[in-house]
């Protein structure tokens, strides 16, 4: 088989080789593609299509709207706040998720510098790969909002 017949083989020739391979990447992306939305809440695992991409459109666009809002209160807070040390005393899951994050209701105890501890409740998104940092016990740096002594974001 000469040099032609071997490229014509690798292209094409009956779903092997090279259009087999890109088929099978290409299924694999998708497949992914729709466990990443499933596991955001988007879908139930199936591919967006014509008929439900306006549904996911606008819940991607409202999780982006918290997600912003949520940053840039974190950031303002950070940006202004009393630098203080706290322990998380409690931790409930909401059930309330925002792009496949949970939400928690966190009990925290704070305390800022030449002041007595006080208590806290604070709702906090908490990506599942982090959830061993904010366990019960643990201790964290924080910025307290000088205006309202309950906002608070954590710094580490």
């Amino acid at each position: 088989m000469g040099l032609f017949g071997r490229a014509k083989d690798a292209f094409g020739n009956g779903g092997t080789g090279f259009n087999a391979d890109m088929a099978a990447q290409a299924q694999a992306a998708q497949e992914l593609a729709a466990q990443h939305l499933r596991d955001a809440g988007y879908t139930d695992g199936s591919q967006v299509t014509m008929a439900n991409a306006g549904q996911v459109g606008a819940q991607m666009q409202a999780d982006h709207d918290v997600l912003n809002a949520y940053g840039q209160e974190l950031n303002r807070i950070i940006a202004i706040g009393q630098p203080g040390s706290s322990v998380i005393t409690g931790a409930v899951d909401t059930g309330e998720r925002t792009a496949g994050n949970p939400w928690f209701q966190l009990t925290v105890d704070v305390t800022l510098p030449g002041q007595a501890a006080y208590t806290v409740t604070k709702r906090e998104m908490v990506a599942p790969q982090f959830l061993d940092r904010y366990a019960a016990g643990s201790a964290h740096g924080v910025a307290v909002d000088p205006a309202d002594p309950q906002k608070i974001a954590f710094t580490d």
